[in-house]
């Protein structure tokens, strides 16, 4: 493991709890985020940035709650939604380390529901994939699957009509209902959002014999002492749990509130691609493991090879194209190229329907995580959170 500062090594430790007390801010994060608040653009946000091996920046600032007049704390629980997506697909490489599947195996193999695969053609007899579909696929969402919500390709209008994304579904139950559905693209030729990171939510629980909560508390929550994530909110923790809000016409408008919230009780569909609930320590902690190359203190959950194979930092390797500067790696989208003056080549991050994120950057030695409540995804602010945190770190 690099060396890093005493304070670091304390907070692999013991956690957040001490350094919770101390508060630490980079004024121009918490000048963005007042003035987000001010403009009613968001209700509240947890920011929190590690520089170097040290906490420079843990704020907490607006309100959980705003009609009930609650003040948002550095121990709010949030809906984090896609941020789900990379832990799944950490859960899946732990499995590849063990022997338990391969990268390339079709997922056929595991789940027959995805044998002899075909791609949507408007003559309704649909063409043979031209290869099955493999692990690999489905972490960088080259599977050919959709999501059926963000576009209306025939294929989504099936997704819709099927309603696969079904809170009273399981993870069985989804697989049951997209197997049959054609696929909109040939598997490993296109990126396309979709469900298939909660394929492999399933595929997980098919491997290892457990149910996706199980495996997610036994291999990556109780290791990382990630104490506050789970698939929903236990009751002595309500009082934690944030309002998620939206936005018509410049009026916010409550979206779930706690007391009503399907995440405070035990899921039945234990979605890995956007079902967990979490804290900012808590996935500072999962961002802590990634950043040090698969181990926390004298934790280790990944090789750091797989982790390097995940974010396309080893040399040489390619993923699915996102544009001119990103790529999809095995969970995450990476950046081709760096910036002086912002990421770093192969910083890699991603982020969650109510305007979560997290974007670690090995080049610069950063972790920076923005925990938000506002749905859906207001990509302004996520983008400005993050111009905000490189001004306040990176030199002219």
């Amino acid at each position: 493991m690099k060396k890093t500062s005493i304070l670091y090594l304390l907070t692999l430790s013991i956690g957040l709890q001490t350094l919770m007390a101390a508060p630490k801010q980079l004024k121009p994060v918490s000048d963005y985020i007042a003035q987000q608040i001010k403009d009613n653009r968001i209700a509240g946000a947890v920011s929190l940035v590690l520089y170097k091996g040290e906490i420079v920046h843990f704020e907490a600032a607006g309100h959980a709650d705003v009609e009930g007049g609650k003040l948002m704390k550095k121990d709010s629980i949030f809906r984090i939604y896609s941020m789900t997506k990379p832990i799944t697909s950490v859960a899946v490489m732990i499995l590849i380390e063990q022997g338990k599947m391969k990268l390339d195996d079709p997922v056929a193999n595991y789940l027959p529901k995805f044998k002899n695969p075909r791609v949507y053609s408007k003559d309704g007899k649909h063409t043979k994939a031209k290869r099955p579909i493999t692990v690999r696929h489905l972490l960088s969402h080259s599977s050919g699957l959709t999501y059926g919500i963000f576009g209306d390709h025939p294929v989504d209008q099936m997704y819709r009509k099927a309603n696969p994304m079904n809170n009273n579904h399981t993870n069985k139950d989804l697989v049951d209902v997209l197997g049959p559905i054609p696929l909109v693209s040939h598997p490993g030729e296109v990126w396309r959002y979709s469900l298939s990171t909660d394929v492999l939510g399933r595929l997980v629980e098919v491997v290892s014999g457990k149910k996706l909560s199980e495996f997610f508390a036994e291999r990556i929550f109780k290791p990382l002492n990630m104490k506050d994530s789970s698939f929903h909110v236990l009751k002595d923790k309500h009082s934690r749990f944030t309002v998620t809000y939206t936005w018509a016409a410049g009026k916010r408008n409550v979206s779930d509130h706690p007391s009503r919230s399907r995440f405070v009780r035990p899921a039945v569909w234990e979605s890995g691609g956007g079902g967990l609930t979490s804290s900012t320590r808590d996935y500072l902690r999962f961002c802590q493991m990634l950043l040090n190359g698969g181990e926390l203190g004298k934790i280790r959950l990944l090789k750091e090879s797989s982790v390097q194979q995940m974010n396309l930092s080893a040399e040489g390797v390619k993923g699915i194209t996102m544009g001119p500067n990103a790529a999809f790696g095995l969970g995450f989208r990476v950046r081709l190229k760096g910036d002086p003056k912002g990421a770093g080549k192969g910083a890699y991050n991603w982020g969650g329907y109510a305007s979560t994120t997290f974007q670690i950057d090995p080049a610069n030695k950063l972790i920076l995580i923005g925990m938000t409540q506002k749905v859906p995804t207001d990509n302004g602010f996520v983008e400005g959170f993050k111009q905000a945190v490189y001004r306040s770190i990176m030199k002219d």
